[in-house]
């Protein structure tokens, strides 16, 4: 099991009044590639409403291995995701994968 987190902060112009309807509408449409793309097991993205974290979304993704991970990254499905919904709002992209054992043990 391939665990795939990517931070973002919104760009500075993204107006406030549609943060939360483009961090659902990223949701969404990622949780529907789960089935789509090899591999893909889980997918979402959530919004930061507390006050200590420097980041403004979260996306956690699981792929089963990390073959999966790298054709999940250029996958037109998960590119379109990316240049139509994100792209255009976010910023300062922060990435961390790794493989987690404890899941493949399980």
């Amino acid at each position: 099991m391939v665990k795939h987190l990517v931070m973002w902060n919104f760009k500075e112009d993204f107006p406030e009044e549609k943060k939360d309807e483009m961090a659902k509408e990223a949701d969404a449409r990622l949780k529907a590639l789960v089935g789509q793309i090899k591999g893909l097991t889980f997918a979402e993205m959530r919004r930061n409403q507390l006050p200590g974290s420097n980041r403004d979304l979260l996306l956690v993704a699981e792929l089963e291995t990390a073959e999966d991970l790298e054709a999940y990254q250029t996958h037109p499905l998960h590119v379109a995701v990316a240049n139509e919904v994100i792209k255009p709002a976010a910023c300062d992209r922060v990435c961390f994968d790794y493989e987690d054992f404890r899941k493949s043990i399980q």
